[in-house]
């Protein structure tokens, strides 16, 4: 797939099925499009279940409707767990002080995960979140849930595999159209605005995720957990949460780090013709 970036993917499928459910779905790969998603169901119910994926290079999009009920005569709980993993870095922060003639950096301050001090070990870091946002609802006998989602999610490359040579020991180089790189004319604490400090490819398609999620169970459990930030827009969303009972939730989230160029594939519908 890397070897045309412009390449796409699409799959649609249709469940309508019940009885003793055992299923695991995995669409993307980190290596290849801006997310995974990883999806296991398991237990016994019915379930309705449309899903359309749309793949390209370094980018994903995923609608996906499922509904399910639980006999009130079965033995167990219908369990759906769905985990979102981006591909795209976390915030970071700085854990020694450090200093040259370019930086001023003190313990715990924010850097872009990125800049090339931290790429090249001048500035060890650590990681602020995990970059997945997650779902599992287990639903009682006798009851009824709901998982509704749309997301595109896209990782674009750059600025350092420019120099790659091969992946997974198969000669590669990248089209610096599709790339994006940095600015050197700009300081460090700048480079965290998204407007300043970098230079993008016209193919490039962009660093950003955004979901649309309704999750429900009108009785059994609700686990979720989101941990997401951006190192373009010094953004972090944390939530660990578990609920026993009925629970639902809707929700709409947005975070957008660079851009994609003017000719970047967006995987909107009228793509299609």
């Amino acid at each position: 797939m890397l070897q045309d970036m412009d390449k796409r993917f699409s799959h649609t499928i249709v469940y309508d099925i019940g009885g003793n459910i055992s299923i695991d779905r995995q669409l993307g790969h980190d290596n290849v499009t801006g997310a995974v998603k990883y999806q296991q169901i398991r237990g016994y119910g019915e379930i309705s279940k449309i899903e359309t994926v749309r793949m390209a290079a370094h980018i994903i999009h995923v609608d996906e409707t499922t509904d399910w009920q639980v006999p009130a005569n079965a033995l167990g709980n219908l369990r759906v767990t769905t985990v979102i993993d981006l591909a795209s870095r976390p915030m970071v922060e700085a854990i020694a002080d450090y200093s040259d003639v370019d930086y001023d950096i003190k313990a715990g301050d924010i850097i872009n995960v990125y800049d090339p001090a931290v790429v090249d070990g001048s500035i060890p870091v650590k990681r602020l979140t995990q970059q997945i946002w997650a779902t599992s609802l287990a639903t009682n006998p006798g009851n009824i849930g709901s998982y509704h989602a749309e997301f595109l999610a896209a990782y674009g490359p750059g600025p350092y595999e420019a120099d790659i040579e091969e992946i997974n020991g198969i000669p590669f180089t990248y089209d610096e159209d599709y790339l994006w790189f940095w600015k050197d004319d700009v300081y460090w604490r700048d480079r965290d605005h998204r407007s300043r400090g970098y230079e993008r490819g016209d193919y490039y398609v962009g660093n950003f995720f955004n979901i649309e999620q309704y999750a429900h169970t009108s009785g059994g459990e609700m686990r979720r957990l989101i941990s997401i930030s951006n190192p373009f827009e010094i953004s972090l969303l944390e939530e660990d949460a578990h609920v026993v009972g009925s629970a639902s939730i809707r929700e709409s989230f947005d975070t957008h780090g660079l851009k994609g160029g003017p000719k970047a594939i967006t995987l909107a519908w009228y793509e299609l013709f």
